[in-house]
């Protein structure tokens, strides 16, 4: 029972950490593009994965072993320890020592200039990692979401402080990366000390091997989820060049923000849900997560599709107007990821990883293969690639699922009514843009856009979803407000 509050606590400071680190690398993200070019943004933010990417495959499962094998003592933990810092030393001094040839492959003549901050800061995090295991291990999820939340915080306060009184230029996102790491790892490495992990023991060859052993498929499956999620912003950049490139990487950080903020949480949560559901509930309670992920998911990004011009027209200089078409192209091609990822939930709670590794194996291949194929008619065309990739993702993870009993049939009805819904508010927002467009500054413009579609959807909803609204506030709790339950009542 102690355990069970623990993991609860921790939940609600994962999460509650999460959203203020999103929100606070969001809108520092934004004030550094106030006074950078999509070109340097472009370059930095590929130095940073190059450097994420290494730090994936030197990590072989190390941490993983950690939270596993810990308990059978200190030499477990001291030799994945030292092979966690050694494979890492490695990796880096690799990385770097390719960085010329990487900048010429991928057309970035700045990337040396970034790359060894980025490794520098890969370096001081990977200081942290296996004490942040041993945190997970004992349940002291609090210090890690600490951690999360100050580095968030460090990156912008450096980073936006250094970008706007100096001219480091790039090198401001570089400084606040490294004060990240720096913050992350003090923060982990003073909750657990340095004894607990290295403090020397006798290493074994057998134990090497059993790390050798226990990482190779661990490495394989990161990597390749990771890299799903960010390698097409270097394929990008050799594609259709830094300017572009940059706009996209922009574009793509606004576009996800349902997934993230909902979608994701969604999926979190699903699977102790499924764990602890009936064999035969399982698959009615994935349906119901479905619709309520639709619910909240489909109006935010057609919101976003919508008042994408006015957004950026407020926030950004107009050496970034391109984010606008790619914000409203990537809203929607990203909706099917939360969807994606809740029926995975399903998988994963059915021990099908192997299943869920070719998944990740056939949407990686198909994302970099349709990239390099609608790249050839510009940014815009390329952008559509992540939503082929969304596709496959779903239709193979459905397939996935249909052999485990879930069927999908029933939710047609419901996205129907909220696709009706999303299309009524579509048109209030564009109505109300159309009349005001040009008589009000642009930040006002905005709130007004936003506040008109948050009134309408819900509204829309009510009348033609045909009791969704009322099914979700009631199973929230707030059908028994005295107003909301006679409104829903009729």
């Amino acid at each position: 029972m102690k355990d069970r509050h623990k993991i609860i606590s921790a939940a609600a400071w994962s999460i509650g950490a999460g959203l203020a680190g999103r929100a606070v690398g969001l809108l520092g993200t934004l004030l550094i593009a106030r006074h950078l070019s999509p070109d340097i943004v472009a370059e930095v933010t590929v130095a940073t994965i190059i450097a994420l990417t290494g730090n994936w495959i030197g990590a072989w499962g190390c941490g993983q072993y950690v939270m596993v094998r810990g308990g059978e003592g200190r030499e477990a933990i001291f030799t994945a320890s030292v092979f966690y810092l050694l494979a890492g030393s490695l990796v880096i001094a690799a990385t770097w020592w390719a960085t010329p040839w990487l900048a010429g492959w991928l057309q970035a003549p700045n990337l040396a200039a970034y790359l060894p901050g980025a490794l520098l800061g890969i370096g001081i995090r990977r200081l942290g990692a296996i004490p942040d295991k041993l945190l997970a291990r004992e349940l002291r999820f609090g210090r890690i979401a600490m951690a999360t939340a100050l580095g968030d915080v460090a990156y912008a306060t450096v980073a936006v402080t250094l970008v706007s009184t100096t001219d480091l230029g790039g090198r401001a996102m570089i400084l606040g990366f490294i004060a990240q790491s720096c913050v992350i790892a003090g923060v982990t490495i003073t909750g657990t000390g340095w004894r607990s992990w290295l403090a020397p023991a006798r290493l074994r060859w057998a134990r090497v091997r059993d790390i050798i052993r226990f990482g190779a498929p661990i490495t394989g499956e990161i990597t390749l989820a990771e890299g799903g999620r960010y390698w097409d912003k270097p394929l990008m950049l050799r594609l259709v060049g830094a300017h572009d490139a940059g706009a996209y990487g922009m574009a793509f950080n606004l576009a996800q923000l349902p997934a993230v903020y909902v979608g994701g949480h969604i999926g979190t949560v699903m699977v102790p849900a499924i764990v602890r559901a009936e064999p035969a509930a399982r698959a009615p309670l994935i349906v119901n997560a479905l619709v309520v992920a639709a619910v909240l998911l489909c109006p935010m990004a057609a919101g976003l599709a919508m008042v994408a011009p006015t957004l950026v027209a407020a926030l950004l200089p107009p050496t970034w107007a391109l984010v606008a078409p790619l914000l409203g192209i990537l809203a929607f091609m990203l909706l099917l990821g939360p969807g994606s990822y809740i029926l995975s939930s399903f998988l994963t709670s059915l021990g099908r990883n192997a299943v869920l590794m070719w998944i990740e194996v056939a949407t990686m291949v198909v994302l970099l293969a349709a990239f390099a194929v609608l790249a050839r008619w510009g940014v815009m065309a390329a952008a559509f690639a992540v939503g082929v990739a969304m596709l496959v993702q779903w239709v193979l993870t459905v397939h996935a699922c249909h052999r485990d009993g879930v069927r999908l049939g029933r939710l047609w009805s419901p996205l129907s009514r909220v696709a009706l819904a999303c299309a009524v508010m579509a048109l209030a927002v564009w109505g109300l843009r159309a009349l005001i467009a040009g008589q009000v500054p642009a930040a006002a413009q905005l709130v007004l856009e936003v506040a008109t579609g948050v009134l309408v959807y819900p509204v829309a909803l009510g009348i033609c979803g045909g009791g969704l609204l009322g099914n979700l506030l009631q199973s929230a709790g707030l059908g028994r407000l005295p107003l909301l339950g006679r409104w829903l009542r009729g």
